[in-house]
């Protein structure tokens, strides 16, 4: 039986009902046309100017998958797997993995989301749940956050990073929106070594803190990303 792709790609852009994504900036994310969200994009810290067009790209049903190789001295090649999961709400997944053929290089990349703004709190996950602590305005992100909440006044918007990922959550407000950017991965990767993490962003009601913590426990209960 052939199941027929959710996506449809134009020259380097994606689009299906829900979403769109300029794979030639994969920085500015997936764009949800309802509410002018841009979530899960990818700053590969490439060279300013290099082009970004993806090495290898394909469909597989709800999956999205690009490669980018930048042009630059640290020899990266990244893979980048968008994922719409199967929710009442819109939940996707962002797997990013990298590695390089130089005997050691520079592996920092980050998911960066710019969306409407409004009440942020900050979490981890541990002991079975989620304690949600609200964060001043222009405050930075604690560093052992592994997600975020934001709500606004008509829905709200989790951001949430596997527990078993290297991570470092940065907050940036700039007049109504607010800029997400995770950094993942250490400094340094070796030769023959795959880094691989998971970011899931879901949007859903406002003032249900149960429902937010549902997300962030799917995703941190889920097998670590190099096991799957």
């Amino acid at each position: 039986m052939t199941t027929t792709p959710s996506w449809t790609i134009t020259g380097l852009r994606a689009e299906r009902a829900d979403a769109r994504l300029d794979l030639a900036s994969p920085e500015a994310g997936l764009l949800l046309p309802d509410s002018g969200d841009r979530l899960l994009g990818i700053d590969l810290a490439a060279t300013p100017g290099q082009p970004l067009a993806p090495s290898d790209l394909w469909v597989r049903g709800d999956d999205l998958v690009a490669v980018y190789e930048p042009a630059d001295p640290r020899q990266l090649r990244a893979t980048a797997l968008w994922r719409r999961l199967s929710a009442a709400q819109p939940t996707w997944d962002l797997v990013i993995s990298a590695q390089t053929s130089l005997l050691e290089s520079d592996s920092r990349l980050a998911v960066v989301s710019d969306l409407v703004g409004g009440e942020i709190a900050w979490g981890r996950w541990e002991h079975g749940r989620v304690d949600w602590v609200p964060l001043a305005p222009d405050s930075p992100c604690p560093t052992e956050a592994q997600c975020l909440l934001i709500e606004r006044s008509g829905d709200a918007v989790v951001l949430a990073v596997h527990p078993a990922d290297f991570r470092r959550i940065e907050l940036t407000h700039e007049d109504r929106r607010l800029q997400i950017v995770c950094r993942l991965f250490p400094a340094e990767i070796e030769k023959g070594v795959l880094l691989r993490s998971r970011v899931r962003a879901a949007v859903g009601p406002p003032a249900n803190p149960d429902w937010a913590s549902g997300i962030v426990g799917s995703l941190a209960t889920e097998s670590p990303p190099l096991t799957t």
